[in-house]
């Protein structure tokens, strides 16, 4: 029997996407070694849709604050999707069928509502059959343009994420499968105390120092600077560890700060390939409300304040933190400064976050996505 090739498709918009490919590759590799997964940037490089999606993205997420919420509110509107559809169908689509051509697959999952609907008629213009499916990367408050396809194969983190796609959208219950959760297993392994004080060690941190984990995912936290500054004006006494990911300005802004100011103990990272060892020594994060970071950070069992949430994307993200009593929503340097502070600082917060987390249950179990993609 003729291996699966697979082809999955992603964006450069935050690291959810492509971490979530990632996992889920390694799940099947495990499953079928025999099948072949390549991993593929849906857009041409300096072309239309890197230049206004991706680039966008992150100008829209760190710079200009109301941007996003504008974009989100226009993409309610079918004939919204329908422009922004068309247009990135005919700036990317010769980008796309050269890769189907080269590659041969006989698979595609997107993992990108803006790739699916391009993706889907690219596939059924091709002289053999190629299966499409989707991977819905937003797990509780789903944008409708994921659903813009009624007649597409969706895969959904939850429940919520099901209702948005059959009630609300108007999609076959047929077409939409629950799936668990899709996250590096690297994350869920739990480690010692003597472990979490090697790690320490190993990364430069006083081991009986308490540490602050910032971070927002690939494009960096929007409003570190100004968390950052607060940290300083206080003269915090606790280790601050900030991931400014693809954003080399705040990485740059951020190393200044250091450098101007060496009584304070902060370490400051680029894109890294170990987040988890940092999430694993952190005493709690203060993050924006990225499905892959939330539910990372939350693995590690370590309490989140969320800082940021991208309008109504991820509002659900956010009350799952916050109403699961392992997280707190504040937006003010100031406030966020004092809660740090607070749960540091307090000898039972450990054990208040234990009972906690012992009641929410995570299912990252990605060999099961495998099997459905391969059945």
């Amino acid at each position: 029997m003729k291996s699966r090739k697979f082809l999955f498709f992603y964006l450069n918009t935050g690291a959810g996407h492509i971490s979530a490919a990632r996992v889920l590759s390694e799940a099947m590799m495990k499953e079928d070694p025999g099948c072949q997964i390549h991993m593929v940037n849906g857009f041409r490089k300096h072309g239309i849709g890197n230049i206004f999606v991706e680039r966008g993205y992150n100008v829209s997420c760190n710079y200009f604050k109301g941007m996003w919420p504008l974009l989100y509110d226009f993409g309610f509107f079918k004939w919204f999707q329908t422009l922004c559809i068309r247009i990135l169908t005919f700036t990317e689509r010769s980008h796309i069928r050269r890769i189907l051509y080269k590659e041969h697959p006989t698979d595609i999952v997107s993992f990108h509502f803006l790739l699916s609907p391009i993706l889907k008629e690219i596939a059924q213009a091709m002289p053999w059959k190629i299966n499409l499916k989707v991977i819905v990367t937003d797990p509780f408050t789903v944008p409708y343009f994921w659903f813009y396809d009624r007649n597409l194969k969706y895969l959904v983190y939850s429940d919520e994420a099901w209702d948005s796609a059959v009630e609300r959208c108007g999609v076959p219950e047929e077409n939409v499968t629950v799936i668990p959760f899709l996250m590096n297993k690297k994350f869920c392994k739990s480690i010692s105390d003597e472990e979490i004080r090697q790690l320490r060690i190993k990364h430069g941190y006083d081991p009986d120092k308490k540490i602050v984990l910032l971070v927002g995912g690939g494009e960096g936290l929007p409003g570190a600077t100004e968390i950052i500054n607060k940290c300083v004006i206080n003269k915090a006494e606790f280790s601050i560890a900030i991931i400014c990911g693809r954003d080399l300005v705040k990485k740059n802004n951020m190393n200044i700060i250091r450098l101007a100011n060496p009584k304070i103990d902060l370490h400051v990272y680029g894109f890294i390939d170990y987040l988890d060892e940092l999430v694993k020594i952190c005493d709690c994060a203060v993050i924006k409300a990225g499905p892959a970071t939330l539910m990372e950070v939350l693995s590690c069992r370590k309490p989140v304040i969320i800082c940021k949430y991208l309008h109504n994307q991820e509002l659900g993200n956010m009350h799952f933190a916050v109403d699961n009593r392992v997280g707190y929503f504040l937006q003010k340097p100031a406030d966020i400064y004092s809660k740090v502070n607070e749960i540091l600082n307090d000898k039972n917060f450990d054990q208040k976050m234990k009972r906690n987390f012992d009641s929410i249950t995570i299912d990252t179990d990605a060999g099961k996505v495998a099997k459905i993609l391969l059945s």
